[in-house]
Parts: structure tokens; sequence; C-alpha cells
């Protein structure tokens, strides 16, 4: 059985997924097609990526990872079959696959020759979802490229001073819960920190602290209920660092962007001191 996932920024109210749906099934009846997400943010590169890097380690490799955002034929020129991981990532040339995977993975690229056959995005993934299953070399399918020669987004990954003493993120990701994700990996705060005392700054907000976990507060005379509301930092379930509010509640306790003021691409700066 295949697996093919979907992540785009269709919505749910439309027909537009099921459409996708059934023209990959029309193709090919044997898919298990899996919704990662249909409620990525508008043309949110960023935003896909995060999304689709947090599901598909939980899947068999040799899962086909379909990503439809900012990926339509007209707008874009090229379009992408990546395989790292034991996983196979279609999109478009767009940035996506340089913030799923990084120049030290090991990557498998080819930029997808067109047919004409191929009038739309979703033929087009289609075509090469089929070719993938009947194990068709990747240089059949295109054209072998390297990391470096794909489309890079730079301004969205931290950049590291050059006395290492900070590191300069940015927001890339809003939760369903209201919480704010940066770029910032806990594996390059330890790389850069190396056991420093810190203070992290988003907007007017300094924090020199960062929690285990939600309710890892003080509670020896308090009760656990005095803390919501609280602004905490944490390394989230996929180890990116994560402005929260504890209990976050948009109507009645807010949350990362009504209390800090933060939202997309917004600068998170990691200071370090000694």
């Amino acid at each position: 059985m295949s697996i093919i996932t979907l992540t785009t920024d269709y919505g749910l109210k439309d027909h537009f997924v099921a459409s996708v749906k059934g023209r990959i099934l029309s193709a090919m009846p044997q898919a298990q097609i899996v919704d990662v997400s249909h409620c990525i943010d508008f043309y949110n590169i960023a935003n896909a990526s995060y999304v689709v890097s947090g599901a598909y380690p939980n899947f068999p490799k040799g899962s086909i990872h379909m990503v439809l955002v900012e990926a339509e034929m007209n707008d874009q020129t090229s379009f992408l079959l990546t395989k790292f991981n034991g996983h196979y990532f279609l999109t478009a040339d767009n940035g996506t696959i340089t913030l799923l995977a990084t120049p030290e993975d090991e990557t498998e690229i080819v930029k997808l020759h067109l047919p004409d056959f191929c009038t739309d995005t979703v033929s087009l993934y289609t075509h090469v979802s089929t070719q993938i299953l009947k194990n068709s070399p990747f240089d059949d399918l295109g054209t072998p490229i390297s990391y470096d020669e794909c489309e890079l987004l730079i301004e969205l990954r931290p950049k590291v001073a050059e006395d290492e003493n900070s590191i300069k993120g940015a927001i890339i990701y809003m939760d369903h819960y209201g919480n704010a994700v940066t770029n910032i990996t806990q594996d390059l705060f330890n790389r850069v920190g190396k056991g420093r005392k810190f203070a992290i700054i988003a907007r007017k907000y300094s924090i020199t602290k960062i929690h285990r976990f939600y309710a890892d507060f003080n509670v020896e005379n308090q009760s656990i209920r005095e803390f919501e509301g609280e602004m905490l930092y944490l390394f989230n379930d996929l180890d990116f660092l994560q402005l929260s509010i504890y209990k976050s509640d948009y109507e009645n306790v807010g949350n990362a962007k009504s209390m800090f003021g933060v939202s997309y691409r917004d600068s998170v700066i990691v200071e370090f001191y000694d």
C-alpha cells in the first residue's frame, strides 16, 4: 500500500481538497491518502515546512509527501522531487525543501521534467508518484541538482553572530494554541550558548529562563492556576524554541501574539554572556 500525505493551504470549506484526493485515487486506487494539514496560512512556505517536518518522521519510510503551498504551476517555474531520510517530497522549487532539510542531510534531488500532459501541479505530482511506485530511476524523472542549487530561503534561517555571542532568529509558525514557534533549535542554542547565561528578547520583553515544560513553575506555596497567563519559553516537541502563554486562551487569557505582540517573521534574539 502506498501512503501519500497532503499539505495545502486550501482550507476545508470548498471542494479543492476532495478534488485533489479524487484525482490521486483515480490514478492510484491503492493509495492511502493522509491529511497533514489544509489550514496552512495562505502561501506561507515556512508554515508548510514546519508542519511537514513535524509529521513526516512518523510515517513509514517510502511515504510520498505532497506539499501544495505556493505551488501553482502558472506561478512556479520548476518543481522538485527530493528523497531524504527514506521519504519522498514533492514541492515547488520555492525554498520549501531548504527549510525541511539542511545542507548536512543526505539528499537526492531532481528538478522535475514537466510532461505536456501534466497541465497543473496535481497532475504532475500524481504522475511522479506513480513513477516512484514503479521504482523508476530518479534520473528518468528530472535533472539531478544539488541542495545548494535549490531556491534558498536565507531570511528564514537563524543567524549566529561572528563572535558567537548571539543568535538572531524569527517566528516561523503560530500554532493552534497561539504559541509562537521560532526557527532556533535546541541543538543550535546549546552549540552556541555552551552553557552560558542568556537573555531571549522579543519585542520589548527579555526573559532569562527556558522552561522544561508548560507547567514548570515553583508551586510550593501557590496554586498552579495562579500562573495562568504567564509568559514563558520552552523547546517544543520538535525541539524548536517556542514563545508560549501558560493555559493560553485567546478570549480570556491571551496568547503569544496578543500578549507578546509577535507575529510571523518577527525577530527573536538570544544574547549569551558570561
